[in-house]
């Protein structure tokens, strides 16, 4: 007998972690906007075009409290969200693997429409995909899942590390090598000057060089692991009571901002070379992205920090939307088919731009909640998993400012 999905029930919600996912947008579109409006971002390299002195230090600004720091976060909340719904549903009676599956495959479509007929940098499709390969293990003993951890990601660290050392020794350098595979002109003329298939074309290039099959292999490895490690953290509960938890937490905050401050930061105290790069992401983004976890859920019951994590949590709750707007918004402003303003902007006009789109959409989740229950997104992603039209507007006497 075909088994009826229902939908879960909505329970009483950890606003700290939509806090931290809230954060973790901001975080992104940090490092996603002057790789989406100009193709002189470059992680880990110097910039063509921002040299001063100021570009150069918000560049190591970026590249140590935002770079591989928030999409880390995101993605360790990614596999936390998906244990809640599987022992969700598992508790409900309902076959969790199959109902994930069925959740994961919607968001490869999305992700797939957002990656190749939007933009490259998309993170939905990798997700989607990691997602599936994570349902297997959320059914072993939490053991396996902390286990699998180190097993997968630090092979791949040490293998990565020595390739990008020997490649800074050689004659024209690690920087110059990688420097030559962006190609500026062709992103110039595509998303500066050209048409929609023009963009499409590039676009297409950039994922399959960043993202494509051999890119999607390597996430196994290095973002797998943070999924599991999501997972493992919601098995453990050390986040579901921050009271109860407090010096846990206050100890995890300590060591992990520790851990931040050699591996994400202490590369800047020889220079920052580029074949650090792969640890200071690998290693030091996870690190900095449980620092900011935990600090945003012990700062969540501190007065004035609990308001602003209050208003954090409303992008939280509807992150694909707002993940999705910021792309869409972007998109019509910097590419020819827009308002083509496609390399225009200075870093510190992306850094104002950032934070200018992201308090208007704090003002604009904070006034969607008023009156519906999920974000747009997230509520078609529900209608295609369930396979009817779900509820969207609250009633009224639910309503609250």
């Amino acid at each position: 007998m075909k088994e009826k999905i229902r939908p879960m029930p909505q329970t009483k919600r950890l606003n700290w972690i939509d806090a931290a996912r809230g954060a973790a947008i901001l975080g992104i579109f940090m490092v996603n906007a002057p790789s989406f409006g100009s193709p002189f971002y470059m992680p880990g390299f110097d910039s063509p075009e921002w040299d001063s002195p100021l570009d150069t230090f918000l560049l190591g600004g970026i590249d140590i409290f935002f770079q591989a720091s928030f999409y880390t976060l995101f993605s360790i909340l990614f596999g936390f969200g998906m244990q809640l719904i599987f022992d969700s549903r598992k508790r409900d009676g309902i076959k969790p693997g199959w109902f994930l599956s069925r959740r994961m495959l919607v968001l490869l479509g999305l992700g797939a429409v957002h990656a190749f007929l939007i933009w490259h940098g998309d993170i939905l499709f990798t997700y989607a995909i990691l997602g599936l390969l994570l349902i297997p293990f959320l059914y072993t003993p939490r053991w396996v899942l902390l286990t699998m951890i180190p097993v997968l990601l630090l092979p791949v660290v040490l293998l990565f590390t020595l390739i990008y050392l020997a490649a800074s020794m050689i004659d024209e350098g690690m920087e110059q090598i990688m420097a030559s595979l962006i190609d500026i002109p062709s992103k110039m003329a595509a998303y500066g000057n050209g048409t929609y298939a023009d963009i499409l074309q590039q676009n297409l290039s950039d994922w399959s060089m960043a993202s494509g099959g051999g890119g999607i292999i390597l996430n196994v490895f290095l973002m797998l692991p943070l999924l599991m490690l999501g997972a493992y953290l919601a098995r453990i509960k050390l986040f579901h009571d921050p009271v109860a938890n407090r010096r846990k937490l206050i100890w995890f905050t300590v060591v992990t901002g520790f851990l931040f401050l050699i591996f994400k930061a202490g590369p800047y105290l020889i220079g920052a070379p580029y074949w650090l790069s792969i640890v200071q992401d690998s290693i030091g983004g996870p690190s900095s992205a449980l620092f900011y976890l935990s600090l945003i859920t012990l700062l969540s019951n501190v007065p004035v920090f609990s308001w602003i994590a209050h208003q954090l949590s409303y992008v939280g709750r509807m992150s694909l939307s707002n993940y999705l707007f910021q792309s869409l918004l972007m998109f019509i402003l910097f590419y020819n088919v827009g308002f083509g303003l496609y390399a225009t902007f200075s870093l510190a006009g992306f850094i104002c731009f950032v934070i200018g789109v992201f308090v208007i959409q704090v003002v604009l989740s904070r006034i969607w909640f008023r009156y519906f229950t999920f974000g747009p997104v997230e509520w078609l992603w529900r209608i295609l998993t369930y396979g009817k039209i779900q509820p969207l507007r609250k009633k009224s006497e639910q309503r609250v400012s």
